[in-house]
């Protein structure tokens, strides 16, 4: 899990950060100022220290519920009986899904959300279905959110239907009925009847829950399927707003004005690993939707954005599992200091397959612990005052605004998606950040970072594969967006290991020669042990050699074909030199250096040294070419 780094915000006085500016040039002894900055995803930079100075003098940001939203939409922020628990669904089984949503209704779950669809989400086909589904749930009191694979009026129409066949009021009803057409276009590739079909077909629904059933959102714009695929925070904000007002136009065009459509729509973001900016990206939504709707003519009333957020998918791995309820807490934390009114916590196992009763228990009581132990609703708009966070959202609200702007001129997200825009920004993003990974300067704890060869698996039943829209006719077509999760490479090489394990009895294997005392090589030792596990090496731990023909005995013994000699510098020329000629003499063996060579890497290499193994090199590379060598892969 990626860490934030810890950033001070004081109101010091300009004299007293100009002394610290002194003090720490002098300590910083000829680096540059820029040295203690942290470059975030999206082109942002993170500042060691925030202070009055970095807001100016601008008034202070309007009180939350006043327009532009950004302290928030109510009052009296989350006071109020807090923040919406509104767990995910997508059981295939309508059965077993009905069952879930009762069981978590009767422990401390107030709002569902309904994924329907035929591959991936709940398999409603006619209105007895919907009723099966619902069968627990009272609607006068529970909001219900949708969100469909395709055929989203269908599935809306069939929610209205089970309302009224349960006599429950249309005024009652609170949620979304998912109508999100360039979300089934970028999760599906096909939009089967064309965009201004599908304004034309929600106009009247948009019309008729307004005047009906006001407590009911019409529209929906998710950013799932951005964010699964890999997408920065700022793009995934950009490209929500940049969806918000292409549905403002389409809608209008439809005979629906902005000020009712704007009071339809429902956002939807995923939060991930880092903390404050993921604070940051909830507030600058609000900010940029309530400027958008502004624009358009829209009240402040209709400018409020409703917003739900989500536990990201891509943060979540398969191996050591246990680690993404950390994860999770983490994200669920963010997203109500962000100020969402209704939040999924993803169940730990999400990466693996269909949850269980227990992960589905860890998840629903993340939130009401939360909530109800560490009292996170009692305070309004926590966040707000922090020279830190304040510039941060405005940070983010700049860059999103940019990238805005850049959709609108390619003639907006419709045509970005189609044109292939998207998909071209998502792989460059993708590729930065598995470059990231792979050197593990974004470590992904309990997989590339102190993974655990000895973990016993997790087995879920596993979710149908994500499958594109048929080749039948549609009006639009593009590639799907390709959900990617952060762990994947890593995890590749793991699932090697285990097919290796599977074979033969054991793990691929390391032999380490460990240099000098205990005290001088733990820490070296310790760090290449841990890169090996991370592609499911096992290291062989030895310490302790009298001279190199000792150590050439055991590693001979030990029947290891990779070895990695690792210990002080001081000791490799003597020491590296001469046992890699030893070993070299054994058939097949590959060895390895613990560290950086330095002026003595042609000497090594000279001597039979395969390659060395060190902090900020491209472990992913490492470990994939010692696979092939291992005959692993």
């Amino acid at each position: 899990m990626s860490q934030t780094p810890l950033h001070i915000a004081q109101d010091f006085p300009p004299t007293s950060v100009e002394e610290w500016r002194r003090l720490v040039d002098k300590d910083l002894k000829g680096k540059p100022f820029t040295s203690l900055q942290s470059a975030l995803e999206g082109g942002l930079t993170l500042q060691p220290l925030y202070s009055r100075e970095d807001v100016g003098q601008a008034a202070p940001p309007e009180p939350p519920g006043v327009a532009p939203f950004l302290r928030g939409t109510h009052p009296l922020g989350l006071t109020e009986g807090g923040w919406l628990v509104c767990q995910e669904y997508g059981e295939p089984d309508v059965a077993i899904a009905a069952e879930v949503i009762r069981v978590d209704l009767d422990r401390g779950v107030s709002g569902l959300w309904l994924r329907l669809g035929e591959t991936r989400g709940i398999q409603v086909r006619d209105a007895a279905g919907m009723e099966r589904l619902l069968a627990h749930v009272p609607l006068s009191k529970t909001p219900v959110y949708l969100e469909s694979e395709d055929n989203a009026s269908s599935m809306a129409a069939l929610l209205l239907q089970a309302a009224e066949r349960t006599q429950t009021p249309r005024e009652a009803l609170r949620g979304c009925l998912g109508v999100d057409p360039l979300g089934v276009l970028a999760r599906t590739g096909a939009l089967r009847s064309g965009l201004q079909a599908a304004f034309a077909e929600a106009a009247p629904l948009v019309t008729s829950t307004r005047k009906g059933s006001p407590g009911l959102r019409a529209l929906l714009v998710s950013t799932r399927a951005y964010a699964d695929a890999g997408a920065t925070s700022v793009h995934e904000l950009a490209w929500a707003i940049a969806t918000g007002v292409e549905y403002l136009r389409g809608l209008e065009r439809a005979g629906v004005p902005p000020e009712d459509a704007a009071r339809s729509v429902q956002f939807s973001f995923s939060v991930g690993s880092q903390f404050f900016p993921e604070i940051a990206k909830l507030r600058a939504a609000r900010l940029l939707w309530s400027k958008a709707v502004a624009a358009s003519g829209g009240s402040p009333e209709a400018q409020a954005m409703v917003l739900h957020a989500r536990t990201a998918a891509a943060t979540k791995t398969q191996r050591d599992p246990w680690v993404n309820i950390l994860r999770s807490t983490s994200e669920s934390f963010a997203a109500v200091i962000g100020g969402a009114d209704s939040i999924t916590t993803s169940p730990f196992d999400e990466a693996i397959g269909l949850p269980d009763e227990g992960s589905r228990r860890i998840a629903r009581n993340t939130q009401l612990i939360l909530r109800d132990e560490s009292s996170l609703n009692r305070v309004t708009d926590p966040a707000g005052g922090s020279y830190y966070i304040e510039q941060l959202t405005l940070d983010f609200a700049r860059a999103a605004w940019t990238e805005f702007r850049r959709i609108e001129a390619l003639g907006g997200m419709t045509a970005a998606l189609v044109q292939g825009d998207i998909a071209r920004v998502l792989a460059e993003t993708v590729a930065a950040r598995n470059k990231a990974i792979r050197t593990r300067r974004l470590p992904i704890v309990g997989v590339s970072e102190f993974p655990n060869l000895d973990e016993q698996s997790v087995r879920r039943t596993p979710r149908s594969p994500e499958a594109p829209a048929s080749g039948g006719p549609a009006e639009l077509r593009m590639t799907p967006l390709r959900p990617v999760r952060m762990a994947e490479p890593f995890e590749s090489l793991r699932d090697a290991s285990d097919r290796y394990l599977a074979a033969h009895g054991h793990r691929p294997r390391a032999f380490m020669a460990n240099l000098g005392t205990v005290a001088e090589h733990t820490a070296r030792a310790m760090w290449i042990a841990n890169a090996l596990a991370a592609g499911g090496i096992d290291p062989l731990q030895h310490h302790g050699f009298a001279d190199v023909a000792q150590a050439a005995s055991l590693i001979a013994a030990s029947g290891a074909q990779l070895v990695v000699i690792s210990g002080p510098d001081a000791m490799y020329p003597e020491w590296v030199p001469a046992l890699t000629a030893a070993l070299k003499q054994q058939s097949g063996r590959i060895v390895a250096v613990a560290g950086r060579p330095g002026e003595h890497e042609g000497a090594f290499r000279a001597a039979g040294v395969d390659l060395f193994i060190y902090a900020g090199a491209d472990l992913f590379e490492t470990l994939s070419s010692l696979h092939k060598q291992l005959g692993v892969s």
